[in-house]
This record gives C-alpha cells, sequence and structure tokens, in this order.
C-alpha cells in the first residue's frame, strides 16, 4: 500500500513539474507557511493537523535552492491523541514545486477511556452484582517524535497542496502515516 502511494505521489509531481512555472511560491527566507492537512493513523483512526512555519534560511545548496524552516504543529484524532510539536523542515524547491523532509519533538497528550469490569455476583451467597473501574480514565502526556517526507505544489504565488508520508508505522508518534492538504504562504 505505501510503495502504492508513494508511486502515485511521484507520478503527481511529474505530472505537476511539466506545468511547472519559475519560483512561484517558493519558501524564502522571512517568509511563513500555514498548512491544513487531513490523514490516517494506522490506516483506520483520522488524524488533523495544523502546522507553521518560517523560513530562517534560504539559497542554500549549489543550485541555491535550499531553505530551512521552523515552526510548530498541532494535530490530533479527534478524542484518543492530541500533539504539540515544534517542527523542522529542509526544503529544496524546483520551480512550483518543494520537496522536502523534516523532523517533530514535543509533547504527545494520549487519552485512554476508562475500564469498567462487571462482577455478576452471587444472589445465593449474597453477595451482590456490582461494576468496578478497573482503570480510571486519564490524560497520559509522553514524549512526541516523528519525522516525515513531504511534496508540496504552488497554484500561485500564495496558495498550495501537499502530500505528507511518515515512514514510521508507530499509532503514538505525531503524524499520520500519509497525509494530504492545503497551505498558504504569506
Amino acid at each position: 500500500m505505501r510503495k502504492v502511494i508513494l508511486v502515485l505521489a511521484l507520478s503527481l509531481a511529474v505530472v505537476f513539474s511539466v506545468n511547472a512555472r519559475a519560483n512561484e511560491g517558493a519558501f524564502t527566507k522571512g517568509s511563513s507557511l500555514v498548512g491544513a492537512n487531513f490523514g490516517m493513523k494506522a490506516f483506520v483512526v483520522p488524524h488533523f493537523g495544523l502546522s507553521y512555519e518560517y523560513c530562517i534560511l534560504s539559497g542554500f545548496y549549489s543550485s541555491g535552492r535550499g531553505s530551512l524552516g521552523v515552526g510548530a504543529y498541532v494535530g490530533t484524532t479527534f478524542g484518543s491523541l492530541h500533539a504539540f510539536n515544534a517542527r523542522v523542515t529542509l526544503h529544496n524547491q524546483f520551480n512550483n514545486m518543494d520537496f522536502y523532509l523534516g523532523m517533530l519533538h514535543g509533547v504527545n497528550v494520549l487519552y485512554t477511556k476508562e475500564v469498567v469490569t462487571h462482577f455478576p455476583g452471587n444472589p445465593h451467597l449474597g453477595i451482590p452484582a456490582e461494576d468496578k473501574v478497573i482503570t480510571p480514565a486519564s490524560w497520559n502526556p509522553h514524549y512526541g517524535f516523528d519525522f516525515f517526507l513531504g511534496w508540496r505544489w504552488a497554484f500561485n504565488e500564495n496558495w498550495g497542496m501537499n502530500v505528507e508520508l511518515s515512514p514510521l508505522p508507530i499509532p503514538w508518534f505525531s503524524q499520520p502515516l500519509v497525509s494530504v492538504g492545503a497551505n498558504f504562504k504569506f
């Protein structure tokens, strides 16, 4: 499944590169990028994330197409996992396309529901039936980490779309395995 998604993403990148416009939507020093992505964690749990990046350095690599962004990431699975992470990305831009990789570090909060067990009791011995809470509901903060690969295509100077892959299939990490979204550069 991951190979199919990767081949699809690369195919879209090739198709869009045919119509590429020179440096449209380039992520350069001093610019900001806000994104909203929707994806799936472990292919069953929907995940929504918001990200913000600020470009602190651009124009490196021998081609001058590299840039470095820092920012924040907030994500949720609408109930059980909430991620609050710092985000660092390294971009390599080709005309209106941007290939990037990055890391997230921060705090993830996992909510666990209470576990209740029913004990039927024994009316012959005078033991009543009861429900006992075995494990109470709790919020469990833990270290959040993830790394990701992404591709962004700029429609114009400000708007674009992106695809991000987080190749570590560990469900309590910060990002979904595959997500798609829109972004705005200003």
